[in-house]
């Protein structure tokens, strides 16, 4: 039964069908994206690497607000006029339709868009009190513009949420020994000198690119001023005779800046200039291409480091210090500037997700074996996984695959600001949940998208219908048919493009269903 929307149906004509994205089928003669010529599926980024184990879908309700409402009891019953109704029987129906071999999707009060009489007072009892709001008309259903503001909409791009603080001081440590590790560093120092909190990862021990060979680190401090004091210190007791020292080897304390610990973070990033931590792109010379920029990263780099954790014989400093590797990327993930999107594909952020994760792995094998305990261990281990997950620029399911990857429970994930079903935001690039949003005001604008891109599905041509179901089969349609109306490219094309661009594209396809569906 096709459900009942809430939009004039004369919108949905068959004509006018075919002047929206949905409509590239009718005239597309090739094999579906999702699929070649084998039949297997094609993707440029990849799924999840598994269901989450042990998370089973229930009809349980989501939970009502953050953290709160996860540790809540869900087991026990809700009265309504005198009578105990269990969950799965209260919140109406929790599941969309099978579509294919998949199994059904979960849903926030599903077929949200079909009501004439409003909530039922039950159900607007296991909401948070932001969906009640935002649902409180006559009708259950707020306007698009409502919809739309800021103040109730629950995505975000997340890459702009990486904005870097310039008010942060540095020290470069110049000279240091192979096998320096952190403590040694902070030991050195004195953990009195106001160096940033251990969560924020301030120090950076700079790998080079090609040898693997430890030059230098750099000490970020809350303050240019607490940084200083530090230098001025340590150069008053050398004029003393006391020389500061990291094991036997005397080293130089030297104020720095922001700008010095990008250029030697991002050594390959060519046609930059860094003002502070914020890079400003400079204009390419058709006569110097070599200088043009091409992006703060490339993949060459990110297999390298990968490599010189899977053959350390690569390099005789990667065997007397193993830890460098894993402590470079854990710096990439941490100062990247994500938030410049215009200036960031989705293949080069792809290039520093699979070296994460290469790396989680192979430190899993390697702790999971008892080799290197001094340096291999439980604590560089949750540095790594803890970077990976607070990084801007992966996405949702990115990061639920990371969390898959170290077994992360379902409250360490909202501490990350992670949604529940993770795994199956596999057509979202940019878009995150708003930090704070309640998970069922999320899941109520996902199932709105999901309804109403599957009713304008549901009224396209018969032959088109029949194309974009085959094409369902291989993919998740817990965003419902939202992966049409983005109408994203494939291939090179896909890879090349910015995340800037895909944010354009992911948020306009977003506000387009929902001027859709909702009453303007």
């Amino acid at each position: 039964m096709r459900r009942r929307g809430t939009v004039n149906s004369d919108s949905f004509t068959p004509s006018s069908y075919l002047n929206s994205p949905l409509s590239n089928l009718a005239s597309s003669q090739t094999s579906s994206p999702f699929s070649g010529a084998s039949g297997l599926p094609i993707r440029t980024e990849p799924r999840n690497f598994a269901p989450r184990s042990g998370r089973h879908i229930t009809k349980d309700p989501p939970p009502r607000f953050g953290l709160k409402g996860l540790l809540e009891n869900s087991s026990s019953d809700i009265s309504t006029n005198g009578e105990s109704l269990p969950h799965s029987q209260s919140c109406g129906n929790f599941f969309a339709p099978t579509v294919g071999s998949h199994s059904s999707v979960p849903v926030s009060d599903a077929m949200v868009l079909h009501s004439d009489i409003g909530v039922p007072e039950y159900i607007r009892n296991l909401r948070s009190k932001e969906l009640n709001e935002l649902t409180g008309g006559p009708r259950g259903l707020p306007s698009a513009d409502i919809a739309l503001n800021l103040d109730h909409f629950p995505f975000i791009e997340g890459a702009r949420g990486a904005q870097p603080s310039p008010v942060h001081g540095v020290v470069k440590l110049k000279s240091i020994p192979l096998g320096t590790k952190r403590s040694e560093i902070v030991a050195m120092l004195g953990r009195n000198s106001k160096i940033l909190n251990d969560n924020q990862e301030p120090i950076h021990i700079i790998m080079e690119r090609v040898t693997s060979k430890t030059g230098c680190a750099y000490v970020e401090f809350l303050s240019t001023e607490a940084a200083l004091n530090v230098v001025e210190r340590h150069q008053k007791n050398a004029l003393n005779g006391r020389l500061t020292r990291l094991g036997d080897r005397p080293v130089d304390v030297e104020l720095s800046s922001q700008a010095a610990l990008m250029r030697d973070l991002f050594p390959l990033a060519k046609g930059v200039y860094w003002d502070g931590p914020r890079p400003i792109i400079i204009e390419a010379h058709p006569s110097q291409p070599w200088q043009s920029f091409k992006g703060f990263i490339t993949e060459e780099e990110m297999t390298m480091l990968v490599k010189y954790v899977e053959i350390p014989q690569r390099s005789p400093f990667t065997r007397d210090c193993p830890q460098r590797p894993y402590e470079a990327i854990i710096s990439v993930l941490r100062k990247f500037p994500w938030y410049m999107t215009e200036c960031i594909t989705t293949k080069q952020r792809h290039a520093v997700y699979s070296a994460c994760v290469a790396l989680l792995r192979h430190l899993q094998f390697t702790m999971r074996d008892r080799k290197d305990e001094g340096f291999l261990n439980q604590q560089l281990y949750r540095r790594l996984w803890t970077s990976a997950m607070l990084c801007h620029g992966f996405t949702v399911t990115m990061k639920d695959s990371i969390a898959f990857i170290v077994d992360l429970n379902e409250q360490q994930m909202r501490e990350f600001n992670m949604p529940r079903f993770g795994n199956m935001w596999i057509h979202t690039y940019t878009m995150v949940p708003k930090p704070g949003a309640p998970l069922d005001v999320i899941e109520w604008y996902i199932a709105v998208i999901r309804e109403e891109s599957s009713r304008t599905v549901d009224q396209s041509l018969p032959n088109i219908q029949a194309e974009i179901h085959r094409e369902s089969q291989h993919t998740s349609l817990y965003w419902g048919y939202f992966f049409k109306e983005l109408d994203r490219p494939y291939g090179p094309a896909f890879d090349n493009m910015t995340l800037a661009d895909m944010a354009n594209r992911e948020f306009a396809a977003v506000a387009t269903i929902l001027r859709r569906a909702l009453p303007m």
